[in-house]
């Protein structure tokens, strides 16, 4: 069998996503067979390990991607709006990254379903999910650090804080468990209290 050029991976490539995208969606990773994300792309299934690693690996590339195009408008809707008011931008992001969980197929795997938690994943794979939220704080630490310098936070580090702050997110998962209307009232009380009890008046 002849290797596929550089053009030809990149199509291919970007052709197992979008199916991905579409399997998870529907049918979530662990119902997901690698058959399920080669057929009709003209290749055998054993050839798409040249791709990826696993179809975790998969996920998190599909998952990686998702965030990176949510980004732009997850900081303009939270901590730039907000960026000389803390409160209003804490409780902003926590807001709508709750509403992109609920709403958005992909980080419904990551933050309500935990699927990925139920698979056995390869070290790869589990060094990906610990980039993503070093990543994940990363992206919104300066702002705390810009809040802490301008004595807008109570008095611990910032680093500390906004682990603090993207942690509440960990429980976003509690909402199979708990009735909707519940868990709404339930997050709503959460991030007004951290918001509440991380910055100052």
């Amino acid at each position: 069998m002849r290797s596929f050029t550089s053009e030809e991976r990149e199509i291919i490539r970007n052709k197992i996503i979008d199916r991905g995208k579409e399997c998870f969606a529907i049918y979530g990773i662990k119902k997901t067979s690698i058959e399920d994300l080669t057929r009709n792309l003209g290749i055998a299934k054993s050839s798409f390990y040249s791709f990826f690693n696993s179809k975790e690996d998969l996920f998190l590339q599909i998952y990686t991607e998702e965030r990176e195009a949510l980004k732009d408008n997850l900081l303009e809707n939270s901590f730039l709006k907000y960026r000389k008011e803390p409160y209003k931008a804490i409780k902003a992001y926590l807001h709508y990254v709750l509403d992109i969980a609920n709403n958005h197929p992909v980080w419904r795997k990551v933050y309500i379903e935990k699927e990925h938690l139920e698979l056995t994943i390869s070290r790869s794979s589990e060094e990906k999910i610990k980039t993503i939220h070093r990543e994940n704080v990363k992206m919104i630490l300066p702002f705390f650090e810009e809040w802490a310098a301008a004595g807008l936070l109570i008095d611990k580090d910032a680093r500390i804080l906004a682990e603090t702050t993207y942690t509440v997110l960990s429980l976003i998962h509690l909402r199979n468990e708990i009735e909707d209307e519940d868990f709404q009232d339930i997050m709503d009380i959460l991030i007004d209290l951290l918001a509440e009890n991380i910055t100052k008046k």
